[in-house]
């Protein structure tokens, strides 16, 4: 079973050769696919889909440490202190020392980061909409279940 049909210019052909039976290279596809489409939708090139990810979990919980969100995303602490720089330098997130130990820091939308926030939720809805347009609703969340479980999820 292939997974993969590359395409060049004038729709001919290429031999994908072991990668039309790879799985995680259709999968990958699949995300080019997405990403190019998640750019176009939300207008600002800066804005990853890894940076909306960061944003849209402090938004949906604020005062989440560092150490969490890392864990959250599957990415190092690192990765994240650089999203995190990226959008307080935008003046969209605050680090506020955490009530509960005074040692750590909480992440937390501004006001700016709030409105950015909405206006992208408005955005990256749409461009979902169209990257699954081609499936129906139970192709859909069984694609869901499926990419889950390949993530180490349970069933």
């Amino acid at each position: 079973m292939g997974f993969s049909d590359p395409r060049i210019g004038g729709g001919t052909a290429v031999d994908p050769g072991l990668l039309g039976e790879l799985l995680s290279h259709a999968v990958a596809r699949a995300n080019f696919s997405g990403d190019a489409d998640f750019q176009r939708a939300v207008g600002d090139r800066s804005i990853t889909p890894l940076r909306y990810s960061l944003l849209e979990l402090i938004g949906a919980n604020p005062g989440l440490q560092q150490v969490q969100l890392a864990e959250a995303l599957q990415l190092s602490r690192s990765a994240v202190t650089l999203a995190i720089d990226y959008w307080q330098g935008r003046g969209c997130v605050e680090r506020r020392t955490s009530t509960i130990d005074r040692r750590s820091f909480g992440i937390n939308l501004t006001e700016t980061g709030n409105a950015l926030l909405a206006d992208l939720r408005t955005r990256v809805l749409a461009h979902d909409r169209r990257f699954a347009a081609c499936l129906n609703q139970h192709e859909r969340a069984e694609l869901g279940r499926l990419l889950h479980k390949l993530q180490g999820g349970a069933e």
